[in-house]
């Protein structure tokens, strides 16, 4: 079941719709400001819901700076791009410096995170499809692009996020979720002792401004193994030249299994959280995922007059690698007219 409700108005007068997409056990709200998760009601193993996600009761904090990006759709080029530019059939484009030199999110003014996209509720399917489009140069990259986010919440309790783009001529895209996740409720606190698995026998190393530099390093016998569940906060604090630059955990696992040629769902973190008994299991597509462990967050007056600090919510955000155009020998995710972009991913609530 579906229901739509006001969400205010953007500044420059726009009307913003809430999407309530239910399921009889869980709800998910999600706005066409965005097409960003604002909201996700989840029983815990007694049966009493809470909303697990970070973010703003009203429009006005999603459309004020919101750094955090709080349940945002991140596009068209996640995460940073190295230099703030890239080079495609031998032209260079040039993005946002944003982040000193480099770009993080594409623009966090007037990214797509930052926009007003189309609405279509499909209730036969349990489905909000949000469009939205993109002039050929506009946001710093080539092409006529038209991007798709569809959320669809299943019965049997996976919420299924798809992406897509196309493009009339060749163009980086790099889409992602950017939602944080408190499984004891998003006002409740530390997320570090929450127990956390993530399926990657690899990290990408960091230069000192976060962007990666090419190399894939083992995680075996650092605090990056997380291989085995443990608290998120258990090596934290380690000593170890990546955690001190990034403040904590803010790096691209490199999830095993991916696939090239077709689109191949596989398990890429498990999370727990002992005291409320909810869990969270999320599939994806993209080589790599990057988790992010609220090292920056801080808010007052969040959604019920919450205040967020540091690691208070975590994030995992499906992806290709950041600085993708730059590295040659990472995954490639060039969009074209013969080469669509298609993601998907799968949030699976469930209890202990």
């Amino acid at each position: 079941m579906i229901s739509a409700t006001p969400f205010g108005t953007t500044p420059d007068g726009a009307q913003v719709t809430c999407y309530a997409i239910d399921n009889g056990s869980i709800t998910v709200r999600v706005m066409n400001f965005g097409a960003t998760i604002i909201g996700i009601d989840a029983p815990d193993e007694n049966g009493e819901c809470a909303d697990i996600v970070l973010g703003y009761g009203t429009i006005d904090g999603y459309t004020a700076a919101n750094p955090s990006c709080y349940g945002a759709t991140i596009a068209p080029s996640a995460n940073r791009i190295g230099g703030a530019e890239l080079t495609i059939d031998g032209e260079t484009w040039h993005l946002v410096k944003n982040e000193g030199e480099n770009n993080l999110h594409t623009d966090l003014d007037h990214g797509l995170h930052k926009r007003v996209w189309n609405a279509e509720v499909i209730d036969a399917e349990n489905t909000v499809r949000f469009t939205t489009a993109l002039a050929h140069g506009e946001l710093g990259l080539p092409g006529e692009r038209a991007f798709t986010a569809e959320y669809t919440l299943t019965p049997a309790g996976v919420l299924r996020l798809r992406y897509a783009a196309t493009s009339d001529r060749r163009t980086f895209v790099n889409m992602t979720n950017h939602a944080y996740f408190n499984l004891a409720g998003h006002d409740s606190g530390s997320i570090l002792g929450q127990v956390v698995s993530v399926n990657a026998s690899q990290v990408l190393v960091v230069d000192e401004h976060s962007v990666p530099t090419g190399e894939l390093r083992d995680v075996e016998g650092t605090a990056f193994d997380f291989r085995s569940p443990k608290p998120l906060g258990r090596d934290i604090e380690a000593d170890d030249e990546q955690l001190r630059i990034a403040h904590g955990f803010d790096h691209c696992f490199c999830v095993d299994g991916f696939r090239a040629t077709g689109a191949h769902l596989r398990p890429a973190l498990h999370a727990e959280d002992p005291e409320s008994g909810r869990v969270l299991d999320i599939s994806i597509t993209t080589p790599g995922a990057h988790l992010y462990t609220g090292n920056f967050v801080g808010d007052e007056h969040a959604k019920d007059d919450a205040t967020y600090r540091a690691n208070d919510g975590f994030a995992f955000e499906p992806e290709y690698y950041p600085n993708t155009p730059n590295i040659p020998s990472f995954p490639q995710c060039f969009c074209g007219p013969e080469h669509p972009y298609e993601s998907v991913i799968e949030y699976r609530f469930s209890t202990l």
